[in-house]
């Protein structure tokens, strides 16, 4: 299996990043590429708590920081997205933390342990007010419940594929491989129209409360855009941009003032 590579949740806002290290294992998992409908048709009795999200959030996350290469304190962009995230690990609620992945993919994912990943070649392509946007894009999917879900859902599915019914106070006896692929089917699971909706405004309103530009959401959307066209797996995937989705982002921005 390659690097494990979470298109995101993740990321921009307006899209879920891929990495070269990308592992394709939603296909081995459900068998279809819809989570959701996988996950509400799973086995009756079966169950996970917000907690259990959590922590197979986190698991998966440690998984993919191991075989990623992370940047350390000292780096270049490890020190510039220090900068631009101070203060910001107890963020509208949530618990966050923050690494670079030393990979040239533009790309970001956060899940719902409050973990977020962002590329090099993301913070690359974009100045810091558009890669906030995006690392608030991705924050807003996991203050709304959108990465908690994809994560309940892939897991269930899981469950509902091996037999199991039920869950013990932690995340099953699921072995490592188990917990990599369930982690990499959510994180590369589709939002929904609506969900990117939200996580848009969010973004658009995170610039606004750290006093950014918010038309760095507009920049970073249309770099997305520009950068998507060339790009088949990664951020893209997961978040399509659109004239549609900038046109929005416009409107908000211009209500908002």
């Amino acid at each position: 299996m390659n690097k494990t590579t979470p298109c995101i949740v993740a990321l921009a806002c307006a899209l879920g990043l891929a990495g070269a290290a990308h592992a394709g294992k939603l296909a081995d998992l459900l068998g279809n590429q819809n989570l959701q409908k996988a996950g509400s048709q799973a086995l009756q009795g079966i169950s996970i708590t917000d907690a259990q999200v959590a922590q197979l959030g986190a698991e998966s996350v440690a998984k993919m920081d191991r075989e990623n290469p992370v940047a350390p304190a000292d780096n270049a962009y490890a020190k510039r997205l220090a900068r631009l995230t101070q203060g910001m690990q107890r963020e509208d609620g949530l618990a966050l933390n923050f690494k670079v992945y030393l990979v040239k993919d533009i790309n970001a994912f956060a899940a719902p342990d409050g973990s977020v990943r962002v590329f090099a070649g993301l913070m690359d392509a974009m100045g810091d007010a558009e890669l906030m946007s995006v690392v608030g894009h991705e924050i807003g999917h996991v203050r709304h419940g959108h990465s908690k879900d994809h994560y309940r859902a892939a897991y269930l599915a899981s469950a509902a594929r091996t037999g199991a019914t039920a869950m013990g106070g932690t995340v099953g006896s699921l072995a490592a491989s188990d917990v990599g692929a369930i982690g990499e089917a959510a994180l590369n699971a589709k939002f929904s129209r609506a969900n990117e909706t939200q996580a848009d405004e969010y973004g658009v309103d995170f610039l606004r409360r750290h006093k950014l530009d918010p038309q760095g959401a507009v920049r970073a959307m249309q770099v997305l855009s520009e950068k998507g066209g060339a790009s088949k797996t990664g951020f893209f995937d997961d978040h399509p941009s659109s004239p549609e989705r900038i046109k929005h982002l416009q409107q908000y921005i211009a209500r908002k003032k």
